[in-house]
């Protein structure tokens, strides 16, 4: 089953990069890129022309266009309608550098939980990490075949971020760390799904195609039931995280059933989510509540506040070269 990935920690991030991204974007406008040094008004203008004349990513004919904002519309409807979340997942984890001989195995099979309350309370755990072991070979096997299994690693402690609405904490386990990342007061209330990878808390048509050239994958002898998304990042401050994204919506529910998340370095993890079994506009009662509150700070760790650098000016945006 091949579906998308990206980075390790993006879904840690999510939340900490929209709010970072939010507040660059409302403090000062993007800024042009610079022309090279000594370069005339002329020749930065052409730079500039030449920038935005960069073709889309998927050239896209007037049906599938209509097909994909059909969906993508239909998606934002659904999405509009979630007040509260709560799934379990497995993450696949593929790593072109560590994992295992053959590269159709992941090096971890983790398990998971997340939650949602809207519109900016979440939380997302790895419970459980598997990394993928080597077996013994019996005696007398000459296949030269790789065999291994998966095991439990009870002492791992799996990524986990909170956000309780006024700010996120992000577990880091190799430093010992509960890392704080306060939201501003100007920002608190902003929907948790304003982010850079808007594609498990809901949908926003505008915002997807801004950050994203989008299609629909329509592969041959693909489950009907199943509406197969493409999507590359526009800009390098996203490229840097991640060159695709592939989503496998539930043509029924309109919720991704999985993502496919590919690393610029071609490493990729895979998410399957058991939307069958998820709790969607559920009560939250005090139990389910407790998910967004500030977590507790583990023994012989230590609680480090970031403050998040709102008065920075944004970045350049940088287009990407697409990719046809």
């Amino acid at each position: 089953m091949h579906f998308v990935a990206r980075r390790r920690h993006l879904l840690i991030a999510v939340f900490v990069l929209s709010q970072v991204a939010a507040a660059s974007a409302q403090t000062a406008p993007p800024q042009p890129v610079a022309a090279p040094q000594g370069a005339s008004a002329p020749v930065a203008q052409q730079q500039q022309q030449l920038i935005a004349q960069i073709p889309p990513g998927f050239q896209l004919n007037a049906l599938q266009q209509a097909q994909l904002d059909q969906m993508l519309d239909a998606w934002q409807k659904a999405s509009r309608q979630i007040l509260t979340f709560q799934c379990d997942f497995e993450r696949w984890e593929y790593n072109v550098a560590f994992g295992p001989q053959n590269k159709n195995l992941p090096l971890n099979k983790n398990k998971g939980s997340l939650s949602y309350q809207k519109p900016d309370k979440g939380s997302f755990e790895i419970t459980e990490v598997n990394t993928f072991q080597l077996m013994p070979a019996k005696p007398g096997d000459q296949s030269g075949v790789q065999k291994g299994d998966w095991v439990k690693q009870p002492d791992a402690i799996g990524d986990h971020w909170v956000c309780d609405g006024k700010a996120v904490y992000q577990y880091r386990p190799d430093l010992k760390q509960l890392v704080e990342h306060p939201i501003p007061p100007q920002f608190q209330g902003q929907g948790i799904v304003d982010g850079p990878l808007p594609f498990l808390f809901g949908a926003d048509t505008a915002k997807l195609k801004e950050r994203y050239w989008m299609r629909i994958d329509n592969q041959a002898g693909q489950n009907p039931n199943q509406v197969w998304l493409v999507a590359m990042p526009k800009h390098q401050q996203q490229a840097a995280d991640f060159s695709e994204v592939d989503v496998i919506l539930d043509r029924q529910k309109l919720l991704p059933r999985y993502m496919q998340v590919w690393m610029p370095n071609r490493s990729h993890d895979v998410y399957i989510f058991d939307i069958d079994n998820a709790d969607v506009n559920g009560l939250f009662n005090r139990v389910k509540a407790a998910l967004f509150s500030r977590p507790s700070i583990p023994h012989g760790w230590k609680l480090v506040v970031q403050e998040t650098p709102v008065a920075q000016a944004a970045p350049p945006v940088q287009p990407v070269q697409p990719r046809r």
